[in-house]
């Protein structure tokens, strides 16, 4: 019966102007699309909330709501809205366990948002806010256990007239470095000079989710022309070092 009270009251008080709006956001949108209308309501009212800033004399909230109804496994969602009259206007939407402000730029600040990955990596992403609404500006991996950063890509860089390219840095298992690079159908991927105190695995990702394992000193002969990422991993439970040649003919 106290659940029953609890949501009928709920349903009963009438929503601020900026939990109205998340209520606004969250029914047309697609994220709580297995809530019922009262789950949908219930979400809005307990969202937190606070403000960013003012844009063209309009506030710009951003609203965390944190309710099984929406949340996936471990995120869940925050919205920046503008509250226009009559229209609010979502300038961001991201599933994510955490945010914070990057900065405290005008008229509202940068935001970085923290998105379960593993139990060992998060994915962070910074936005701006620029051209009216917000930007992805950098991303990077995560590790829970002492915030070590690396990016999601590191592209690789040939010299004019080079076929090859030095790779080094270091990797641990499950802490891996990614290069990102374009080839063409056709062309041939060797990654040999391979050194490291501990095993190292490459595996090259291609267009269209493609991935495969690459064996060092083994050319690959490449079935599509677009954008590739190799992941240099190691077996290692710590960092060690490695260096590495890539080679595209």
């Amino acid at each position: 019966m106290l659940v029953a009270f609890l949501a009928a009251y709920i349903a009963a008080v009438p929503l601020d102007a900026p939990h109205a709006a998340v209520l606004a956001v969250i029914s047309r949108g697609e994220d709580a699309a297995g809530c019922d209308a009262a789950q949908k309501r219930k979400a809005a009212a307990g969202a937190s909330i606070r403000t960013l800033g003012r844009v063209g004399g309009d506030a710009v909230i951003l609203a965390d709501v944190q309710d099984p109804c929406i949340c996936g496994a471990q995120n869940c969602p925050s919205y920046a809205i503008r509250l226009a009259p009559g229209n609010a206007r979502v300038l961001l939407s991201v599933f994510a366990i955490a945010v914070h402000d990057a900065d405290r730029a005008q008229p509202l600040p940068g935001l970085i948002f923290d998105t379960h990955d593993s139990a060992l990596v998060a994915e962070e992403t910074t936005y701006a806010f620029r051209g009216g609404t917000y930007v992805v500006v950098a991303s990077a991996r995560v590790r829970a256990t002492d915030r070590a950063h690396k990016p999601n890509a590191i592209p690789v860089r040939f010299a004019a007239g080079a076929s090859s390219a030095r790779l080094h840095g270091t990797a641990s298992l499950g802490w891996y470095d990614a290069y990102s690079f374009d080839a063409a159908k056709g062309q041939r991927v060797t990654v040999d000079g391979v050194s490291s105190p501990a095993q190292v695995t490459l595996t090259l990702f291609g267009p269209n989710g493609s991935s495969a394992p690459l064996t060092p000193g083994a050319a690959f002969t490449l079935s599509a022309s677009g954008s590739y990422q190799l992941n240099v991993d190691s077996s290692s439970e710590t960092d060690v070092p490695y260096r590495a040649r890539l080679s595209i003919r």
